[in-house]
């Protein structure tokens, strides 16, 4: 398993045009029908680092990658059934994680504390822990990140009542930095 965190601003107009290249239909017509254009860089670096990253990983040449989703939203590689990733996006930055295990990954930039968002989301375990702590901000933050990791591992998406999700009995692997959190969760 292996997870990056990328800022979209270090990317260079000319690795941008080389990504437009390995896009697959799929995500070409996505990247093309987008009309705001950081969503069109979104769709263009992330995707483009993507193949890249499993090309690199894996030996394959990233015209032989295609990826696709499920119904529910999961993106996974159709070429390679053997091989899942996970990408995740917020502010100026990204995240991808690959593995060979079914992986989800999430970052999030530190919103301001929430206590309303608070209740809705966490158990009880949660709220101890997002109560107990110095920055409650970071610490909801980092819960929220598990969350996200964890169902998108499942490939479900937010599909259930989040204070069913209780992260402190699961283990994920967790960076905390002054702008944002990251959370990998793999099955």
């Amino acid at each position: 398993m292996k997870y990056y965190i990328k800022k979209f601003s270090c990317f260079s107009e000319e690795k941008q045009k080389e990504y437009l290249e390995f896009l697959d239909k799929e995500k070409l017509s996505q990247f093309n029908s987008a009309t705001n254009q950081n969503r069109k860089k979104s769709i263009l670096i992330s995707h483009g680092f993507l193949k890249e990253a499993v090309s690199q990983e894996y030996n394959i040449n990233k015209k032989d990658l295609v990826f696709s989703v499920t119904e529910k939203g999961k993106p996974f590689c159709r070429s390679h059934e053997d091989i899942h990733f996970s990408i995740s996006h917020s502010g100026d930055y990204f995240a991808v994680a690959i593995s060979e295990k079914e992986i989800g990954i999430d970052i999030q930039t530190i919103k301001s504390f929430n206590e309303k968002l608070v209740d809705r989301v966490c158990c009880e375990k949660e709220k101890l822990f997002v109560n107990s702590s110095e920055n409650k901000s970071k610490a909801f933050t980092e819960i929220w990140t598990k969350k996200e990791a964890y169902l998108k591992a499942l490939g479900t998406g937010i599909d259930r009542e989040l204070t069913t999700v209780d992260t402190t009995e699961l283990d994920f692997i967790t960076e905390c930095q002054d702008e944002f959190i990251v959370s990998v969760f793999c099955l």
